[in-house]
């Protein structure tokens, strides 16, 4: 597995030598693989009696619960409960910004809950620290065929992201792959007015871009028209895709810079195989080099380091290009509430040599994990097999649950569970649908829902925009994300203990270099002193950790 995490120092003390015995019903000393290496045959949903099973959770304060539920009783809990027979006991919760640090401070005590949603760094520390239960065999008995379809279609990668030494350490969260592609949206509508045809490489863009900003293409006699918006994050480089974001134009240069952005940072391989901070990397520079050429040529929306609100200016109808990914078509919706003629339409950008690369999001970015010596460890693989089939939808009684309450209140918080391709699969199966060649009542209860938007829209074209934006998204956009990609993964997506310290301060110096490149504010030469500061200031000791690091990964 990649990305063995080196424990932080206040966590490598916790390393746990015996199991520990606990009052609680959900742990004991026997190792807790009885169960699972039983050759009784298993239900992967229910437990044979009720159990209680300890936890903590993070919980943003503006999670709200209907009148008369707490987080502790309320419908999701409810639910694992008469679903599985696994009764959730929640020792705390914190919001997001605390909740971290609590963690840690638990782990450093060896004050652990019997299951629990960590993250990648975490994941790796209790790993390490042997404070976790294998969960190898657990998985193979108990993971339901729903489970094991889902990481399937991440060709396993995702079970790799779980697995450490050889052992299968903890049950991973799977990330919709199509959320990594960066199309450029364009009105459509401008174009046809301009005579201009559909953009198929940067300069395409630019070009239409300063049309849009001198050609009146709304058509009012005023100057008041603009290019491609963007906002004061919108350099950042990720797995996903953000509106506002510039990621399309980096990569159409094999660029795949982290832009200074907090938590963010993408390693790959050089043309010799070398590991390197993408952001240093002379592809990078050239794509600098263009965006500051587009600035300066007033494609891009002179203010936009100023925004905070990346749609304000495409909503109101000032702007007729933004980079965005498959699901922008709310953005597209809310422009036509207010400019019902306005068409946005969405474009892949490729490179010199016809190739559209692509910074995918991490597969993996979540785990649950059992503490070592619980004595179902199971449970948690009943409870991740109960949780897929509710988000998924499939089975009927989770029909009955209001969704549109945070999905925090899970009982051990949320995280997203689907196929890696969920989005060409739905693609597929709508137009299937409407084809036809699939009866409606064939269809999965999401799959109808989305099927009758289609259909509504199809006899009274975005009479509804709703309607319109509930389903768009599975029709032109999704048919993109099929086209041959070159699809890159971060080879390291975790810390290491340089980057707890200095991280903070190299994505500063990042930020402010490539905004000031792009603005005009400073030379493109700046990019050359940005290397070598970001080296001498932490980077190459960096570098010589996540080598290290994945080096370790292959033994």
């Amino acid at each position: 597995m990649k990305n063995k995490k080196a424990l932080i120092s206040m966590m490598a003390i916790a390393v746990l030598m015996t199991a520990c015995s606990s009052n609680n019903t959900g742990t004991s000393k026997d190792g807790g693989q009885s169960s699972a290496n039983s050759n009784v045959k298993v239900d992967p949903f229910k437990m044979p009696n009720p159990i209680e099973v300890t936890t903590f959770k993070s919980l943003s304060p503006g999670a709200k619960l209907p009148a008369g539920d707490t987080v502790e009783s309320n419908q999701y809990m409810k639910y694992i409960s008469q679903k599985t027979n696994i009764n959730f006991k929640i020792l705390w919760y914190a919001a997001p910004q605390d909740h971290e640090q609590k963690m840690k401070l638990a782990i450093a005590s060896n004050d652990l809950p019997d299951v629990m949603l960590v993250n990648e760094q975490i994941f790796l520390a209790l790993a390490e620290a042997g404070q976790i239960e294998d969960m190898s065999k657990v998985y193979e008995k108990y993971a339901s065929p729903l489970a094991k379809e889902l990481y399937g279609s991440t060709n396993n990668k995702a079970l790799e992201k779980a697995t450490y030494k050889g052992k299968l350490m903890g049950i991973p969260n799977i990330s919709v792959q199509a959320d990594a592609a960066s199309m450029v949206w364009v009105r459509k509508d401008w174009m046809d007015k301009l005579g201009l045809q559909p953009p198929k490489s940067v300069d395409d863009v630019t070009a239409i871009a300063k049309a849009f900003v001198e050609k009146d293409p709304d058509g009012n006699g005023k100057a008041d028209t603009m290019g491609i918006a963007g906002f004061e994050k919108s350099l950042a480089v990720n797995g996903k895709a953000q509106r506002g974001d510039f990621k399309a134009v980096f990569q159409a240069f094999g660029a795949y810079p982290s832009g200074g952005v907090e938590g963010v940072s993408n390693w790959i391989k050089d043309s010799s195989g070398k590991i390197v901070y993408a952001s240093i990397t002379p592809e990078t520079k050239q794509a600098l080099s263009k965006l500051r050429d587009m600035y300066a040529a007033g494609a891009i929306d002179k203010e936009f380091v100023l925004r905070k609100d990346p749609n304000e200016n495409i909503v109101s109808g000032k702007s007729g290009i933004f980079f965005g990914p498959w699901w922008s078509g709310g953005l597209a919706a809310d422009t036509m509430k207010l400019n019902p003629k306005a068409d946005f339409v969405p474009y892949l950008i490729p490179d010199a040599k016809g190739t559209v690369n692509t910074m995918m999001v991490p597969v993996s970015t979540q785990f649950i994990v059992v503490k070592k010596g619980m004595k179902n460890p199971e449970a948690a693989m009943i409870y991740a097999n109960t949780f897929i089939n509710a988000q998924r939808k499939v089975d009927p009684d989770a029909l009955k649950l209001d969704f549109s309450v945070s999905a925090e209140h899970w009982p051990i918080g949320n995280a997203t569970f689907d196929f890696a391709d969920a989005v060409e699969r739905k693609s597929d199966m709508l137009k299937k649908a409407m084809g036809g060649q699939t009866k409606p009542e064939e269809l999965s209860p999401e799959m109808k829902e989305m099927f009758d938007k289609a259909t509504r829209d199809k006899a009274n074209p975005k009479a509804d925009l709703k309607d319109w934006s509930g389903y768009y998204g599975y029709t032109a956009p999704a048919e993109l994300l099929k086209q041959n990609m070159n699809k890159v993964y971060s080879e390291f997506t975790a810390n290491t203990k340089t980057m707890e310290r200095k991280w903070a301060n190299l994505q500063k110096l990042e930020k402010e270099t490539f905004f000031g490149i792009v603005m005009g504010e400073k030379p493109l030469e700046a990019f050359d002193k940005f290397v070598t500061d970001w080296k001498a200031q932490g980077g190459d000791e960096i570098t010589k950790e996540v080598t290290d690091e994945l080096s370790k990964s292959k033994k």
